[in-house]
């Protein structure tokens, strides 16, 4: 069954889990101050249906804190001497374009590690609660979008730390979506996808929950980390100063494809994140110039990165020929020996080969808008292709 969606988007086959009250939200794993601070500059405007739901994230909160109290107090000290044998491996591209996919293949690579579900779901008390959480808690097979596989131990993005750390992010709207109408909340969201405009505090602030969360990882497992956000895209040049080696793979996908992907993610995440009941109007725009800021800063903050720290790849090249795109990315990135990781990649390609993509329609007006809007993306990548 077919449904229509912000944007002139029809959604003609969706996959993803139905909504549960016993499934885990992002704010679950927030300590109890964030997440009150959180309520607070939202004017605590819950829908009395959602009254529930807060009240359990109330309680979520407070053993939340209580775990990040303690693993603070018993391993704090170690995890800020944490030093990075090497920097990070940035997976960067736009919302829906294929980031997720990149990350699961290049965890078949030994050599990596990567933030997990678990870790960016409680960034701030991971390494000690482990066992006792995921014993308590299920999470669904399948993610709230698409068909991709889902669970604690899945590659994720490290976004969701940063929301669960109480570092402001753009995905916030999510919890409170109706309030997109206030005067500057807009921007005081927006400002953290590229980081602009951000004081030097507030810049400090966002460095410093990053690296944080990053050095936790890598006191759990020492090895590489390849992170995946595709908020990281619009900012570059802030984790290039912070992490100078750093080797960032963007993948780029049909523009088409990304604007109506791209709504219904967020749309399916309204319906389990938010405190609020929205039609989710203000997705249109938001996708639209989230885009156009995100090239912006990335055109920009790519113009001087040689080959060895930069590749560009396109998500259709991927799914067509996984072995031989991953293998130019080993050689232009000079990431390693690309054999070790063969045998893992070539079971991946075989194991997804079957995997059924959402399907969308939309009108040739909105199609004639995605040309005029995302021109740069277009012209940069291409993209007008079939999948």
């Amino acid at each position: 069954m077919s449904k229509n969606l912000p944007g002139n988007v029809k959604v003609k086959e969706v996959g993803g889990y139905k909504d549960k009250i016993w499934v885990p939200r992002i704010w679950n794993g927030m300590r109890l101050t964030p997440y009150l601070c959180l309520l607070a500059r939202n004017g605590f405007l819950i829908n009395p249906i959602r009254w529930p739901m807060a009240a359990m994230n109330i309680f979520a909160s407070s053993v939340s804190s209580s775990f990040a109290m303690y693993q603070k107090m018993t391993i704090g000290a170690k995890i800020a001497k944490v030093e990075l044998k090497k920097d990070p491996v940035f997976i960067v591209g736009h919302w829906r374009s294929g980031t997720t996919m990149l990350h699961e293949i290049l965890m078949r690579d030994p050599q990596f590690t990567c933030p997990d579900t678990f870790s960016c779901f409680a960034p701030e008390f991971f390494l000690v609660s482990r066992k006792i959480i995921t014993s308590l808690l299920r999470l669904p097979d399948k993610r709230p979008m698409d068909n991709v596989a889902f669970g604690w131990n899945t590659p994720q993005e490290d976004e969701f730390a940063l929301c669960a750390m109480g570092v402001p992010s753009p995905y916030c709207h999510l919890a409170f979506p109706n309030n997109m109408k206030w005067k500057g909340r807009y921007e005081a969201l927006q400002k953290y996808l590229d980081l602009s405009n951000l004081t030097e505090k507030e810049l400090e602030t966002w460095k410093n929950g990053l690296d944080w969360f990053i050095k936790a990882l890598t006191y759990r497992d020492d090895r590489q980390l390849v992170m995946k956000s595709p908020t990281h895209t619009a900012r570059i040049r802030v984790l290039r100063e912070m992490y100078p080696n750093a080797k960032f793979i963007h993948i780029s996908r049909n523009p088409f494809t990304l604007y109506a992907s791209t709504v219904n993610l967020w749309k399916r995440f309204l319906t389990s994140e938010a405190y609020q009941f929205s039609n989710g109007a203000y997705l249109e725009e938001l996708v639209f110039e989230s885009l156009e800021r995100m090239y912006r800063a990335y055109f920009r903050d790519t113009a001087d990165m040689t080959p060895e720290q930069l590749i560009e790849i396109r998500y259709e090249d991927l799914c067509a020929d996984k072995v031989g795109v991953m293998e130019k990315v080993y050689e232009q990135l000079q990431l390693g020996d690309f054999e070790k990781m063969r045998p893992g990649l070539e079971r991946y390609a075989e194991e997804h080969k079957n995997y059924k993509k959402n399907k969308f329609e939309i009108d040739d007006t909105l199609r004639d808008a995605i040309r005029d809007r995302w021109k740069i993306y277009l012209d940069r990548f291409g993209g007008e292709v079939a999948e």
